[in-house]
C-alpha cells in the first residue's frame, strides 16, 4: 500500500501526516484549528514546501499575528464590521479575535478538534477530524458541529470537505472559509495567476464590501502577479481550473467543488506566498447577506475544495 499515516503528538495538539509514500508527498494536518500546515511535494529532483504554514515551535501563540495560515474560518470568514450583526432582530456582538475595529475570521480556527477517522487504502489517505462548538461566544450564541475530511488523494491531489450540522431547534446564520498560503519554488513576485471569475466585489477604504458586484476579471489571462498588492473577492463557478497558480517549472490547481462562490486573494506584506481563500459568503455577509447561509434546524451544509500539484514537462 503507497499511503500511511503518522501521528505525532506536538503541544497541547496533534500534527497528522499523510503520506503517499510512491510520490514521497506529504500533508500535515494540525488538529488544533484542523489545518493544513505543511505541503511538500518532489519536483524536479528537489523536495518542495508549497504551503507557508506556522512554525508551532513556540507553541500556538503567533498564530493570529502571523496571519491565520491555513485557519478554518468558520462561523465567518473575514472581516464583521465593528465586530456586530442583528439576526432575527436581535444584535449580537462577537467577543473573539479583533483587527483595528472588526471582527476577523471567526471563532474557531483555534478549536481542538478530535481525531474520528485515519486511514488509509491503495487510493489515498483519509483524516476526519470533529468539533462540536457549544455556543460559547456571546457573538454567536449556536451550537453547531463541524466535520472536516481531509483526504490525500494519488497524483498529487488533495481535498477537503466541511460537514457543518446545526444542533439547535432554530435557524442559524452561517459561514464558512479556508485561509491557505501557498507558494510554488519563487517568491510571489515572480508567480502567475489565472482566475476564472464572474466579477470581482466592490470593496471601501475599510476592505468592506459596498455591495456591488464589478464586471471585472483581471486574471482571466495568465498574469505575472510581480508587485501588486491583492486583497480581493471575486465570484467563481464550480468549473474545471477555477484558480491557477503556476511557474515554468510547476502548476498548483485550486478547484471549489461544493458551495464555495467566492474567493479571496491576498498577497502578504512578506511576498513569500499567496492566499487563496475558498469562501462560501463575501466578507461582512452577516450584514450584507451576500452569501450568507441560513441553516434550518438540524440541518447539514456540505461544503467542499481541492488543490492539485503539477509538475510542468
Amino acid at each position: 500500500m503507497s499511503f500511511e499515516i503518522q501521528i505525532v503528538p506536538f503541544s497541547h495538539f496533534e500534527l497528522v501526516r499523510l503520506i503517499d509514500t510512491s510520490s514521497k508527498t506529504v500533508i500535515e494536518i494540525a488538529t488544533k484549528g484542523a489545518l493544513l500546515n505543511s505541503w511538500q511535494v518532489m519536483g524536479h529532483s528537489k523536495s518542495l514546501e508549497i504551503v507557508e504554514g506556522n512554525d508551532f515551535s513556540k507553541g500556538w501563540g503567533n498564530f493570529e499575528a502571523g496571519g491565520f495560515k491555513g485557519g478554518k474560518m468558520s462561523p465567518f470568514s473575514c472581516r464583521i464590521e465593528n465586530g456586530q450583526y442583528t439576526f432575527e432582530e436581535k444584535t449580537y456582538t462577537i467577543e473573539k479575535f479583533y483587527h483595528e475595529k472588526h471582527a476577523l475570521h471567526g471563532i474557531i480556527y483555534d478549536a481542538l478538534f478530535s481525531i474520528e477517522l485515519n486511514e488509509t487504502d491503495d487510493q489515498g489517505a483519509y483524516l476526519h477530524l470533529k468539533y462540536n462548538y457549544e455556543a460559547t461566544d456571546k457573538g454567536f450564541p449556536f451550537a453547531y458541529t463541524v466535520l472536516i475530511k481531509w483526504h490525500l488523494h494519488k497524483n498529487n491531489l488533495v481535498s477537503v470537505e466541511t460537514i457543518i450540522s446545526n444542533l439547535s431547534d432554530s435557524i442559524i446564520p452561517m459561514m464558512d472559509g479556508w485561509h491557505p498560503y501557498f507558494k510554488l519554488d519563487a517568491s510571489v513576485n515572480d508567480t502567475f495567476i489565472q482566475l476564472k471569475a464572474n466579477g470581482k466585489i466592490e470593496y471601501d477604504e475599510m476592505l468592506l464590501p459596498t455591495g456591488k458586484i464589478l464586471d471585472e476579471n483581471e486574471f482571466a489571462i495568465s498574469q505575472k502577479i510581480g508587485a501588486l498588492h491583492l486583497d480581493n473577492c471575486y465570484t467563481v463557478d464550480a468549473s474545471a481550473n477555477a484558480c491557477v497558480l503556476e511557474n515554468e517549472k510547476y502548476q498548483l490547481i485550486v478547484q471549489p467543488l461544493m458551495n464555495y462562490p467566492y474567493l479571496q486573494l491576498y498577497t502578504p506584506a512578506d511576498r513569500k506566498s499567496i492566499a487563496i481563500e475558498n469562501l462560501s459568503g463575501i466578507p461582512n455577509c452577516f450584514n450584507n447577506k451576500i452569501g450568507l447561509q441560513l441553516m434550518k434546524p438540524h440541518q447539514n451544509l456540505v461544503l467542499k475544495t481541492s488543490y492539485q500539484f503539477i509538475i510542468k514537462q
